[in-house]
């Protein structure tokens, strides 16, 4: 189920350009290149290298998180909705709605 998700997440998860921000640490990392000499430079990178790491991390575990109660969410709709058949309730582009009251009561 993992590989599924990591899938899910590399298909569907696009982070928000943060070009200000980006361009900002572009600009603190050209300054610690000139200013620092190799043996700091590399510790430096590394601990950028690492929280770099731990933030791809938590953006897939937040991912999977939000995945999972969204799954959950929609089987309780379902089970909520006389058990009809999930492709039911999805509309032409595959969004799932939810049709006010049952087909017993009309």
């Amino acid at each position: 189920m993992n590989d599924i998700l990591d899938e899910l997440y590399q298909r569907f998860y696009h982070p928000s350009p943060q070009t200000d921000l980006q361009r900002e640490i572009e600009d603190a990392h050209r300054q610690l290149i000139e200013r620092l000499e190799k043996p700091e430079r590399k510790l430096v990178l590394r601990i950028i290298d690492t929280k770099d790491m731990i933030t791809g991390s938590e953006a897939q575990e937040s991912f999977n998180c939000d995945f999972w109660l969204a799954w959950r969410l929609f089987t309780q709709l379902h089970n909520y909705n006389s058990g009809r058949l999930v492709e039911e309730n999805l509309s032409e582009d595959d969004r799932f709605s939810m049709q006010k009251g049952t087909d017993d009561e009309n």
